[in-house]
Formats: structure tokens, sequence, C-alpha cells
């Protein structure tokens, strides 16, 4: 009986040091997985944060493209205005190239008028001169 209570022992002694080589083995493998998780969780963040800021920068990119379209279609409306401006500026100076023609015309015929009265002046100073007494 005592090699019994000694073999009961023995196999006690070693199914502790196994127990306690398994408690070890269990508690290094859950910080390995505390530590893996805390990775994790700052991978994670860090994730996180880039996915934020690149929402971000997508956002600026957003609205400056919608300020550069705003901005085409304000080029654009001013340059239908300045169009505009310009067809009526042509055709205003079309109206006076009209003008000044009809001025050159108008000039030329009272010209003509004129040389036709210095005419008919001379001739009627003639006519009063073979009648003068």
């Amino acid at each position: 009986m005592a090699q019994e209570i000694k073999s009961l022992a023995e196999q006690s002694r070693q199914a502790t040091t196994e127990v306690r080589t398994i408690l070890s083995d269990i508690q290094k493998a859950t910080s390995a997985a505390v530590m893996a998780t805390e990775q994790g969780t700052k991978a994670v963040d860090a994730g996180m944060k880039q996915s934020e800021d690149a929402s971000e920068a997508i956002g600026h990119l957003s609205t400056g493209a919608q300020e550069a379209a705003q901005s085409a279609i304000q080029i654009a409306a001013s340059s239908q205005q300045q169009l505009a401006g310009v067809e009526q500026v042509t055709a205003a100076m079309e109206s006076i190239k009209q003008a000044s023609t009809q001025n050159v015309d108008s000039s030329r015929a009272l010209e003509e008028a004129g040389r036709n009265l210095t005419e008919l002046g001379n001739t009627l100073k003639k006519f009063a001169a073979q009648y003068k007494v």
C-alpha cells in the first residue's frame, strides 16, 4: 500500500507539473492573443484614420471639382455675354459705316450743288451784265 501511495503521489506530482506547464502555455497563448488583438486594434485604428483622411481628401477634391465646374459655367456665360457685346459693336460699326457712306454721298451731292449754284450765279452775272444800261 505504501508503494501505491508513493506511486499516486508521484502521479499527482507529475500531473501537477503537467497542469502547471499547460497553464503556463495557456497563459503565454492568452498573452500572445491579447498582444495580437491589441496590434489588430491598432491596425484597425490606423486604417480608420487613413480612411477618414482619404474621405476628407475626396471631399476637398469634390468641392474643388464643383467649384471648377461652377467657374467654367460662369466663364461660358461671360463668353456668351462678350460675344453678344462684340456682335452689338459690329452692328454699330456697320451702322457707322453706312452713315459715313451716306455722309460722303451727301457731301458729294452738296459739292455738286455748290458747283451748279456757282455756275448758275456766273451765268446770271453774264445775263445781268448784258442788260446793264
